[in-house]
């Protein structure tokens, strides 16, 4: 079972919101549009433009888009 990819659990570990690996808090990111968990390897980071920081996929999609 997949842990969140919205809160750590007591052990420090959340599931990656795209991948859905659960992962300790030391290789996760929160996105910064949808302020979820998405491990460092799905994560693309931005370094201009707005948003700037770690977006989840689904999120990088979205701003493809437009």
């Amino acid at each position: 079972m997949a842990l969140s990819s919205e809160y750590l659990n007591d052990k420090g570990q959340a599931g990656c919101v795209s991948c859905r690996k659960t992962t300790n808090i030391s290789n996760l990111e929160t996105c910064v549009i949808c302020d979820r968990f998405v491990c460092k390897d799905c994560a693309t980071y931005r370094r201009q433009g707005s948003p700037y920081g770690y977006v989840c996929p689904r999120c990088v999609s979205k701003i493809k888009i437009k």
